[in-house]
């Protein structure tokens, strides 16, 4: 099992790094809200494995078409303190891949 103190080691330096990818223009700044989001509820152990899965299914087909775009977007536009802003953009999310698999 992973001691706080890990954890604390381990979210601080993804934290820095992806301050570095932002402050290098690599990421945007939302891009890099979200991930530090997503990082405190991974860390916090609010994990949401529904959103986690939606997300890797995501980024195992993500070809940079408009769709992973409106998709990117979407992911981009939660709010994780609002558990609606959650559950909707995550149907939303859902919808765009079913679509994608539908064509």
């Amino acid at each position: 099992m992973v001691s706080r103190e890990q954890l604390k080691k381990i979210y601080d330096e993804t934290a820095l790094l992806t301050d570095v990818l932002f402050l290098k223009e690599k990421i945007s700044l939302e891009e890099r809200d979200f991930l530090l989001s997503l990082l405190e509820m991974v860390i916090k152990e609010k994990n949401n494995d529904e959103l986690l899965e939606l997300l890797y299914k995501w980024m195992k087909e993500n070809n940079k078409s408009e769709l992973d775009e409106i998709i990117k977007a979407t992911a981009l536009a939660i709010d994780f303190e609002d558990e609606k802003s959650l559950k909707d953009n995550m149907q939303i999310i859902r919808e765009l891949l079913a679509s994608r698999e539908a064509d």
